[in-house]
């Protein structure tokens, strides 16, 4: 049973969405496929009997189809956080894109030109979920945003997580984070 002063947050990463780079998408407005609108549908039916507060997003549309399912289906209106945007790991596109984002893990201060760090990414996570809980002293919400970031924002309460750890989380996958006073704690393993 939770304890009345506890919150609770879904974190969620969005389902699965067309291909970067896809022609008339870009990263904000990146829909999710056929597969991925399924899975947020069945994300529905998995927390069917969670009670959810409110429901935050990135910006992007992907993240944000991700949870509509779920704030649809008890009235929530979804607010748009900016900060729940993905890592931005370079301004120019990177062929070799996963070499960077390795190094980035390895090196927290790294970044390609015109990139976001670790660091600097895993910090505005973090005062993200700083600021809902200023807004929700208890309860449960839902946030949506994407795999990198959330890598981070586990990161900085499990130090293990690492880039294989980032590597292996699914579209969709949700972590619940609890926090109790002051302290944010990592509940139950991803589920989709």
């Amino acid at each position: 049973m939770r304890d009345r002063d506890t919150l609770t947050v879904l974190l969620v990463r969005h389902a699965e969405p067309v291909a970067p780079g896809t022609r008339g998408f870009d990263e904000f407005t990146r829909p999710l496929t056929a597969k991925g609108i399924r899975d947020a549908e069945q994300l529905r039916e998995i927390h069917a009997s969670t009670r959810i507060d409110a429901a935050y997003s990135s910006p992007y549309l992907r993240a944000r189809q991700t949870i509509e399912p779920i704030a649809q289906a008890r009235g929530l209106e979804i607010t748009t956080i900016e900060d729940l945007r993905e890592r931005m790991l370079s301004q120019a596109e990177l062929p070799d894109w996963r070499t960077h984002i390795k190094h980035s893990w390895k090196d927290f201060d790294y970044a390609p030109p015109g990139g976001e760090t670790g660091r600097i990414a895993q910090a505005r996570i973090v005062r993200v979920l700083d600021s809902i809980a200023s807004r929700h002293s208890s309860g449960t919400v839902i946030l949506a945003s994407h795999g990198n970031l959330i890598a981070l924002a586990l990161h900085a309460f499990m130090p293990k997580v690492d880039y294989e750890f980032w590597k292996s989380i699914p579209m969709p996958a949700v972590f619940t984070l609890t926090r109790d006073r002051d302290r944010w704690d990592l509940g139950r393993a991803p589920t989709k």
